[in-house]
């Protein structure tokens, strides 16, 4: 009988899943007690594991300090959102997977014995999208931080703004913005730490507005997705691009620092950076609140007749009734948005304005043309215009950049805006935009900062803004020049958190189901009038504002000087209080009364250990061929464009 010897190949089964990870970048394999006490980091390569917020809060704060506040907010399906699966069925799924009720949580800790007000967001929850909850908890943090003059520190890992939740989740931008600057005003110090990955509307907002951002290595982070920034140059991209070292090169970051020496320095920052002495500034009485603008689909009538003002488009024949588009209407809304015959920014502009003398340049870098900045006078009342500007033609998209702006132009028209603040002038502000411009170029220059910088500037702008959606509200870019007193839409426009076909390519993985998702995210304007996001849809010219530019710009110009004579009699700290009640207001969830629990160490059991198997918030392991099993270390699932 032939003698067997033994083999000493490696097999699957040497490497038990729940002992052993599987590094993404080197495949070496590592004991998870080993792996745990270096923090995640994988000893052979440095490659950076992916966090639960747990593990991150455990890393950061003084042992037992951390007692976490709002747990009870959950999000809700205010859309009736349907793709491949429902977004209940999602929720639900993450919630059970993970053991979160969202994608971020916070609380109040100690870093060295220092007190700080903590967000930390788990990437394990549906990519770490950010939807109204988070939102809401990164409001909440801040507020919090203001009122105690405690440091907030935000630890992002995102894949962008939750396309589920539509434009109430591009809404949480402003949100997020307006509550960081009260904090910036009132001295407060702000720490951001931006962890793999960090892309799209969180990155375009609090995420890249910190007094020092901090980066972990070769994390993640940009505007948007590679595969769209290479497909505008029709080539490869820079070595390393969206990285953090990247990003640090170019100035958008102060700092890379590894994991295991992150709580050492933001405990330095914390030394040196103290809140300013003094009280916080007081709101206006709530008395005084009340008698100023607020949205006026969640509110009373005598708010809609202060704003409506004697030249408002209320009537019959310029308004169009509350009533949400069926699924059969939405694609042609967003047909007729696009039609390049519709009536650009500087078509409006020349038909409603007396005169006007237009403003080029951002003063840092250069002029972006398809974003446009001008002084006016529209019906005798002296304003400042910004608006995106597409071509009318092949040539002249070109030259304009397809109205994509660059950084440089929301520069501008954040340049033009504070102008308009210190002449005492009102903002006018057209938003006609399928995106912000996604290139490396883009990037290179701080897309997403000048986009967070511009929501900020607006969100405080000390004088009256009435924006207007005149075709298309893509996301972002058009949200930087969107934030208003006043937000109104022409009829057939469309105001979204991504386009139809992105939505489409990352839920139901197929491009040609754009009009479905167009249907799903209710981005027509009769939907954003019934969510609360626009205030008013103005009607169009029977066919269509393509068939008849003087008309249509005549009833949107009765329209906005209607809302300026209305908003001219509100004193600036009830409107700014408004402005700021507006924004934090938006967005569905709900809560649950949970009351704070003591700190204490909580050792994991198995179900714990059963969610780090099979959930969205495992680390990688060896799993069986064919397994499906996601882990912190995949590609984000979200691409913001």
């Amino acid at each position: 009988m032939p003698i067997k010897f033994p083999t000493f190949r490696p097999r699957r089964d040497d490497f038990p899943a729940d002992l052993w990870t599987k590094c993404p970048s080197c495949e070496q394999m590592h004991y998870n007690k080993v792996l745990e006490k270096a923090l995640l980091v994988c000893p052979d390569c440095g490659h950076h594991h992916r966090l639960a917020a747990s593990d991150r809060i455990a890393q950061l704060v003084d042992i037992g300090s951390f007692v976490e506040r709002d747990a009870g907010l959950s999000s809700v399906d205010a859309l009736g959102f349907v793709d491949s699966k429902s977004y209940r069925d999602r929720l639900a799924a993450a919630q059970a997977a993970s053991g979160l009720r969202d994608a971020a949580v916070w609380g109040t800790a100690a870093i060295d014995g220092h007190p700080v007000a903590l967000v930390v967001m788990d990437f394990g929850f549906m990519g770490g999208s950010m939807g109204s909850v988070v939102g809401e908890k990164v409001a909440r943090a801040a507020e919090a931080a203001r009122d105690g003059r405690l440091p907030l520190i935000v630890v992002s890992a995102s894949g962008g703004a939750r396309m589920q939740e539509g434009t109430l989740s591009l809404m949480q931008l402003a949100k997020t913005m307006a509550a960081l600057e009260r904090l910036r005003a009132a001295g407060v110090p702000y720490l951001s730490v931006l962890a793999d990955p960090t892309t799209g509307g969180v990155f375009a907002s609090f995420a890249a507005m910190g007094d020092v951002n901090l980066a972990e290595p070769d994390a993640l982070i940009g505007f948007a997705g590679a595969r769209v920034a290479a497909g505008t140059i029709g080539g490869e991209l820079p070595d390393g691009f969206q990285r953090s070292e990247f990003v640090f090169e170019h100035g958008f970051i102060d700092r890379v620092v590894a994991r295991a020496d992150l709580r050492d320095e933001l405990a330095r920052l914390l030394r040196l950076l103290r809140p300013r002495g003094g009280e916080p500034p007081t709101p206006p009485p709530e008395s005084a609140v009340e008698a100023a603008l607020r949205p006026i689909a969640a509110i009373g009538a005598s708010l809609a007749e202060l704003v409506a003002g004697d030249g408002g488009s209320a009537d019959a024949a310029t308004s169009v009734d509350d009533e949400r588009d069926g699924a059969d209407q939405a694609w042609s809304r967003v047909l007729a948005a696009r039609d390049t015959r519709r009536p650009r920014t500087l078509d409006l502009l020349r038909l409603m304005a007396d005169e006007y003398v237009e403003l080029s340049g951002d003063r840092l870098f250069g002029d972006d043309p398809a974003l446009i900045a001008a002084l006016a006078s529209i019906a005798g009342r002296r304003v400042v215009v910004v608006g995106q500007q597409k071509g009318a033609d092949t040539h002249e998209n070109i030259e304009r950049n397809f109205g994509m702006p660059h950084p440089e132009g929301y520069r501008k028209a954040v340049r033009a805006m504070e102008l308009a603040e210190r002449f005492g002038m009102p903002v006018v502000s057209l938003i006609d935009v399928p995106g912000a411009h996604p290139g490396p170029e883009s990037e290179e220059r701080g897309i997403a900062e000048s986009i967070a910088r511009s929501i900020g500037v607006m969100t405080r702008l000390r004088t009256p803004i009435v924006a207007a959606i005149t075709g298309e509200g893509g996301s972002g870019g058009a949200l930087a020049i969107a934030v208003g007193d006043v937000v109104l839409a022409l009829e057939n426009s469309v105001y979204s958190v991504i386009s139809p076909e992105g939505c489409a390519a990352i839920l139901w993985r197929d491009v040609e189901q754009a009009q479905a998702a167009a249907a799903a995210m209710k981005m027509t304007a009769a939907d954003q009038l019934a969510l609360g996001v626009v205030d008013e849809v103005i009607a169009e010219p029977d066919g269509g504002a393509h068939t008849d530019h003087a008309e249509t710009a005549r009833r949107l110009r009765d329209a906005i000087v209607g809302r300026l004579d209305a908003l001219a009699g509100i004193p600036i700290e009830p409107l700014l209080e408004a402005r700021y009640r507006r924004y934090r207001d938006l967005g569905a969830f709900s809560e649950e009364a949970i009351a704070a629990a003591a700190p204490q160490v909580r050792v994991p059991g198995i179900a714990d250990r059963l969610r780090g198997l099979i959930g969205a918030g495992g680390r990688t392991i060896v799993a069986p061929v064919g397994s499906a099993l996601r882990s912190r270390d995949d590609p984000p699932a979200l691409d913001e464009v």
